[in-house]
């Protein structure tokens, strides 16, 4: 079962690599003409250099390349433009640094995803599999370069790495070039790092624009709900045969969590951590003359995996798969058998049964988001909470709720 379980979880990024995600959008084509429909779009893995066009959903789908396309973008808001440009093959990554500065590059014509654009200049950005790769152009330049990082192993010393941050100088150049005549001077780029954040920053002073935000990569949310749990036995008991009756007890809950999903909306694949307390009173389990009952107050933290199978700015609808961790506490518990005694009042054998304060689970999950309201169900199967070798004692939590989402 648990095999199964973390297989599920792997194979829904998965998921979202295979399918259709088309997006309203538009494409350019060689001819400068504007066609507007339907673009497929896809996780960033890595950048693009080919892509689906509908016309409209129902149309038969065209393909546009770098080399048949000027660019393409989405109604969310990102932007791509097809250049010439040469790509650096020197990696950057430290388990794969060579000995000596690679200078080596390729040409390409590829599709570069715009980040900052204004009337000095247009910062992009281009994925391989080797890198991230950044670009500007100036607005007196019709091709955008390479603003270059590189990292090797210095040739007489094995143990040590060398780092050359050509951008920060680059980028300077840039502003300098158009006078900006902004208070950001030579020491301010010593920390800037090589990172889509920091070009956006960047961009957005030599543009003499208001910093443009990047989508946030994570939102919080609160929500409240009912749920419904049961218990059960399973094993050698008098409450595990056929005759035993589980009643539902139907308890509050409130939630807090976060999810971190890709940078764009259009992404299908959210991962949630979510925690949850729920206030059970009076589950219940009887058969004939034996009863169990109890009170609890459970924290249940879940993380998760959201896919979702319908997407759109306006409604999204979503499956997903968890595990769980609770800690409960217990009240009120009453365990045992009720004896009549003739002429008096029936008289109850309590047994001594112990329920553990900790247990693991996991979790389905469906939901409806309408911009920042999100209404969803989880299902929690039955799951173990006793430590006895002849029995097992159960229980379950269907849940239903609603969440405000912190876009």
């Amino acid at each position: 079962m648990k095999r199964s379980i973390i297989g599920c979880l792997l194979a829904i990024p998965m998921l979202s690599m295979g399918q259709s995600n088309y997006q309203k959008g538009y494409v350019l084509n060689n001819s400068k003409d504007t066609l507007k429909g339907y673009v497929d779009y896809k996780p960033k893995i890595s950048s693009q250099n080919s892509i689906t066009f509908k016309s409209n959903l129902d149309a038969q789908p065209q393909t546009f390349s770098a080399q048949t396309a000027k660019g393409y973008g989405f109604e969310t808001g990102h932007s791509f433009e097809s250049y010439t440009v040469r790509i650096s093959k020197g990696t950057t990554k430290t388990e794969a640094l060579k000995v000596g500065l690679d200078t080596s590059t390729r040409g390409a014509t590829v599709f570069l995803r715009v980040l900052q654009t204004g009337p000095n200049v247009t910062i992009y950005s281009y994925t391989d599999d080797i890198k991230e790769h950044f670009y500007v152009r100036g607005s007196s330049s019709t091709q955008p370069y390479e603003l270059m990082r590189a990292r090797y192993i210095e040739a007489n010393n094995s143990n040590k790495i060398i780092t050359t941050d050509r951008y920060k100088g680059q980028l300077l150049f840039e502003m300098r070039a158009y006078n900006t005549g902004t208070a950001f001077y030579d020491g301010d780029f010593e920390d800037m790092a090589y990172s889509e954040s920091d070009m956006v920053r960047i961009g957005a002073i030599i543009n003499r624009m208001k910093e443009r935000q990047a989508r946030k990569s994570s939102r919080y949310f609160v929500g409240a709900g009912v749920g419904a749990g049961t218990v059960k036995y399973t094993g050698q008991h008098a409450l595990a045969n056929s005759g035993a009756v589980s009643t539902a007890s139907y308890m509050p809950s409130i939630n807090v969590g976060i999810d971190l999903a890709a940078k764009t909306l259009s992404e299908r694949v959210n991962y949630r951590a979510e925690l949850s307390l729920f206030l059970g009173k009076d589950e219940k389990i009887t058969n004939g003359q034996y009863i169990h009952s109890f009170d609890h107050m459970t924290l249940y933290l879940a993380p998760k995996i959201l896919y979702n199978v319908y997407n759109t700015q306006q409604l999204k609808a979503y499956l997903g798969l968890g595990g769980g961790l609770s800690y409960s506490s217990y009240s009120n518990s009453k365990a045992g058998k009720v004896v009549s005694v003739p002429l008096n009042e029936d008289d109850f054998t309590a047994e001594n049964i112990s329920l553990s304060a900790t247990a693991l689970s996991y979790n389905l999950n469906a939901g409806l988001v309408f911009k920042k309201v999100e209404l969803n169900v989880m299902y929690v199967p039955p799951y173990k909470v006793s430590e006895y070798a002849s029995f097992n004692i159960l229980t379950g939590i269907m849940h239903a709720g609603i969440k405000y989402r912190f876009d």
